[in-house]
């Protein structure tokens, strides 16, 4: 049993992914499993008004840290809204592999830094000047190479993130400011 913790992802719901982490939490408290849905915070304009919104960074995706996957996945299996656990990268399409796939430590040590203490990425300041972009605070300091587009009207950033070997291109919330 000595397993160590490793981070796993669940394909559930669509929309459910936090009431699923509620039901997690309390469920799975004194088993040593943690669980952790990302969010972001995006601005979205309604009718001419500006709105701090949060939605799920990864709708459909629900990540899982235990060192009891194997003791635990018939279990977690029958949480409602759970449909099947991600087998990533590599592993995706070989039956030979372990089935429990665990996500690279790498990409959730990336992926809990982006998104903080409080699971939700929040804003950050972005300087614009000729064809360079300067983040000078927030989630995406020092991550200017992930930033594909920016759209200044939306207050919003394109990045490209790898998460289980797979790259996908993701709109979060930014301030904009010209140099």
């Amino acid at each position: 049993m000595g397993e160590s913790m490793n981070w796993y992802s669940f394909f559930v719901q669509s929309g459910k992914e936090e009431e699923i982490k509620l039901f997690m939490d309390r469920f799975y408290a004194l088993q040593h499993l943690s669980c952790l849905v990302p969010k972001r915070m995006i601005p979205e304009r309604k009718q001419g008004k500006t709105r701090h919104c949060t939605k799920v960074l990864f709708p459909g995706y629900i990540f899982i840290q235990t060192g009891q996957i194997h003791d635990l996945y018939y279990n977690i299996k029958k949480t409602p809204y759970i449909l099947y656990m991600v087998n990533g990268g590599i592993h995706k399409h070989d039956q030979a592999a372990n089935f429990f796939t665990p996500i690279p430590k790498e990409q959730m040590d990336w992926l809990i830094q982006l998104c903080g203490d409080n699971g939700t990425m929040g804003y950050s300041d972005i300087i614009l000047g000729g064809n360079q972009i300067k983040v000078t605070s927030g989630p995406l300091l020092g991550k200017e190479a992930m930033i594909r587009k920016i759209d200044k009207r939306k207050s919003r950033a394109k990045i490209e993130v790898q998460l289980l070997n797979e790259v996908k291109l993701i709109d979060v919330g930014v301030n904009v400011s010209l140099a």
